[in-house]
């Protein structure tokens, strides 16, 4: 049995317009507060800002506060 070339054409466009649809679905669970947290944490772990822990919450400390 020999597939047509147009249907197989059209397999595969669905195929990957399938693929490209969940790989977006999988990007869009990080939400903007998400992203907003962990790139504070990382500014915090890698000593760009100063913070200090106050009830497990992270408080950004000014510039002349020790």
């Amino acid at each position: 049995m020999i597939i047509d070339p147009v249907i197989l054409n059209w397999l595969l466009i669905g195929g990957a317009s399938l693929c490209a649809f969940m790989i977006r679905k999988n990007f869009r669970l990080f939400t903007t507060e998400d992203v907003i947290e962990n790139t504070i944490i990382y500014l915090i772990e890698n000593n760009y800002v100063k913070a200090k822990k106050i009830n497990g919450e992270w408080e950004i400390l000014e510039l002349d506060e020790k």
